[in-house]
């Protein structure tokens, strides 16, 4: 029932409107508990809220092997950043002016978007073995993990491999190139018999690959009679790059998510490909220095890679880059299994059958879930460049037959450019396209495992990319333990601080919040009183706070009547704090002006804002710094948001706000004391997750989902910030 109050209350305050928008991925729908409402997958649904009597909880619906992670945060997005069910009861509007005239504007509209994520565990991951490797005068440290979490299909466990940059260790900062290879794919029939491709059987991909295996599975792609081949897995090698071979024991083309093995004679078998996978990468990232993230897959590895990078970006973790190197699954493969599938010349076995290779595969083998990789370029999906790679002589996609007559009615005489046809037009349909296809018509089965030019292209594809100098995507902001007080002026931007450190990668950020409303909420009025005292100091107590956050402003009256800051309370906290932990480091963040209608207009009230923080507040840091010198204490501008959404909105240049005061979808500031409306608290929160934990607001993937750029306006205030005042982060 707590649980439920917190979300209705967060819905309440977050509606504004009398339709809401529900918008599922392909990973999961949305449904209500009482029934009367249900999205499902990969659908946009409109929901009419038109009275009073609206009262429904609405609860996101996994598809298979997935999670509920969260409700999406965005403007206007309703329980952004709960994990709960949503509860929307509109019975508390009664009375409330701007709450009911809401319900009468058909042309106001919130948001719903459940995230979802693959659960997965690195918890099992031990070292195995090591060993090093040394060709071409250089030494190559490997390291061998096995992963107890996640059994094969028969036996043993999941394993993978790093590679280390040549003459350097574990501890050298490098890219991080994930290889997925390959092995086909293979399921069993309800009779016990194990069908594959070529010449494989039950044992080939069902059982734990080996120290040896990985790396006879390297050695093999990238030597042959003893030379090197120029191909591209050689190349990241020469470039230093680190490399991170993952096991398939599971022959489920890397993309089982926990889901059971049809028909395997061990009856509590589990398909785990994508899930070993994804926790090897987590893994490896969190242990081994890592700048960019890069995916290649080859034959089975294709369709790994590709679902890799799509599973990774259903939780907002977008890789550097992705390239899917022959026979990805495609629905155009369908008709060409149909053709020839078991027929003599058929890489495929007789027996092999593509509905039961879906069952196993689960989610992302079944097409109606829309999660292929056509239907997801042609839905806009452009967060990952991807290079597709296609062979023409590859008889895994039937060039050694006629070509089929879907083939014939594109103008296609090769069922190997049929193949990659949806993909290839996708690409070509999506405006300003980050993704390309390369078909190369003189090579067959994995391209850039050979020594030809598509590597060339591989190479292109790689430096475009660094050209726009992107950013890590794994890299873990270290975390800080926080004690964080203040007023109803700071508490909307220190509440949603665990929700960013989350989002922008922090690891290991905690916090705890004391607060209390209006001048009561200032360091000296906290102080001198006992019960917000006592609480403050039993976490300071505790020795282990490395940031202490404060905000304005404690006062007095001069000679003249006028109010001037006081630091006396800023002192007794700083000596408290530092009495516990010498280490702790102290911000001081100050707010933007309360009753902003006594003022004319923006200019009127930015300038004694801008007046104080330059004279008064940051002669103020000034005093303490000089008091205790080696403290880190720094400021943090986030009033300056106030003032730029007031100038901008004065200016006609804020189409995302209809008011100064009013509800707080569409207001700056929500009554005349100057609360907060949405997109004040959505922009401040973008300055202290910036300030605090220097968050590259260009790269963070975060969307606050107004048409206004919060970003931009975020980083221009810091960057307009007097730079000895920021804190160490920036």
């Amino acid at each position: 029932m707590k649980v439920k109050a917190i979300a209705l209350l967060t819905a309440v305050a977050s509606l504004a409107a009398c339709k809401i928008e529900i918008e599922t991925p392909v990973e999961g729908g949305v449904t209500t508990s009482s029934n009367n409402i249900e999205c499902h997958a990969n659908q946009a649904c409109t929901v009419d809220v038109s009275d009073l009597f609206f009262n429904e909880t609405f609860v996101a619906d996994p598809a298979p092997g997935w999670q509920f992670a969260r409700w999406n945060k965005r403007h206007l997005g309703l329980c952004g950043g709960n994990s709960t069910p949503c509860t929307i009861n509109t019975a508390g509007f009664e009375g409330n002016e701007d709450l009911e005239a809401a319900l009468a504007d058909p042309t106001s509209i919130t948001y719903l978007k459940p995230e979802f994520a693959v659960p997965r565990t690195t918890s099992g991951i031990a070292l195995a073995d090591q060993a090093t490797l040394s060709r071409a005068g250089m030494d190559f440290d490997m390291d061998f993990y096995r992963n107890s979490a996640y059994a094969c299909g028969l036996s043993g466990n999941y394993t993978f491999m790093v590679f280390n940059p040549g003459n350097g260790s574990a501890d050298d900062e490098a890219p991080l190139w994930v290889y997925l290879h390959g092995g086909g794919v293979g399921h069993f029939d309800e009779q016990g018999n194990y069908y594959g491709v070529l010449n494989q059987t039950v044992e080939t991909w069902n059982n734990e690959e080996s120290f040896g295996d990985l790396q006879e599975i390297l050695s093999t792609r990238t030597s042959q009679n003893g030379q090197l081949i120029n191909n591209t897995l050689i190349r990241r090698i020469q470039e230093s790059y680190r490399l991170l071979v993952v096991s398939m024991c599971d022959h489920d083309l890397y993309s089982g998510l926990g889901t059971p093995y049809p028909n395997n004679p061990n009856p509590d078998a589990e398909v785990n490909g994508m899930q070993a996978t994804m926790s090897a990468v987590d893994y490896t990232v969190a242990n081994y220095p890592t700048t960019e993230v890069w995916a290649h897959g080859t034959s089975a590895g294709s369709t790994g890679v590709y679902n890799l990078t799509m599973s990774f970006a259903a939780e907002n973790t977008y890789l550097t880059g992705t390239v899917p190197d022959s026979a990805i699954v495609t629905p155009n493969g369908d008709p060409l299994i149909e053709a020839y599938n078991g027929e003599p010349g058929s890489n495929n076995q007789p027996g092999l059958d593509r509905d039961a290779v879906a069952e196993k595969m689960g989610f992302y083998g079944d097409f109606e879930n829309k999660a292929y990789a056509e239907a997801r370029i042609s839905a806009g999906f452009d967060e990952v460049p991807m290079l597709f790679v296609g062979g023409q002589n590859d008889a895994f996609c039937y060039e050694n037959f006629p070509a089929i007559p879907e083939a014939l009615e594109l103008g296609l005489d090769s069922n190997c450019a049929y193949h990659y046809e949806g993909i290839r037009q996708a690409i070509a349909d999506q405006p300003d396209s980050p993704h390309q296809m390369a078909f190369v018509t003189d090579r067959g089965h994995v391209p850039t495992l050979d020594a030809g030019p598509v590597n060339n292209t591989v190479d292109t594809f790689i430096d475009d990319i660094l050209a726009d100098n992107p950013g890590a995507p794994f890299r873990k902001i270290p975390g800080l333990n926080m004690m964080l007080m203040g007023h109803s002026f700071f508490r909307p931007f220190a509440t949603e601080m665990p929700y960013h450190a989350v989002r922008a990668g922090v690891d290991g950020h905690n916090q705890e919040l004391e607060i209390s409303g209006g001048e009561t909420g200032a360091p000296l009025a906290l102080w001198n009183d006992p019960g917000h005292r006592a609480r403050i100091q039993a976490v300071l107590d505790a020795g282990d706070v490395d940031l202490f956050g404060m905000t304005c402003c404690d006062t007095e009256e001069g000679p003249g009547g006028e109010r001037t800051l006081v630091t006396e309370g800023y002192k007794r906290w700083l000596d408290y704090a530092l009495a516990q932990n010498p280490d702790t480091d102290f911000f001081i963040a100050l707010p933007w002006r309360d009753f902003p209608t006594d003022y004319a207009d923006a200019e009127a009230y930015a300038e004694p804002w801008y007046d104080y923080y330059d004279n008064e507040w940051l002669a103020a840091i000034d005093e303490l710094r000089a008091l205790y010198p080696g403290v880190t204490i720094y400021s943090i501008p986030y009033g300056a948001a106030a003032n730029e959404l007031r100038r901008m909105f004065e200016a006609g240049e804020l189409p995302d706000v209809s008011s100064l005061q009013g509800p707080a979808a569409s207001a700056i500031f929500t009554d005349y004391k100057g609360h907060a409306g949405q997109i004040l608290k959505d922009l401040g929160e973008l300055i202290w997750i910036n300030a605090i934990y220097g968050v590259d607001l260009d790269r963070y993937a975060y969307d606050p989902g107004y048409e206004t750029d919060l970003k931009a306006i975020a980083k221009s205030i810091m960057e307009a910030h007097n730079p000895s005042y920021n804190g160490p982060n920036r």
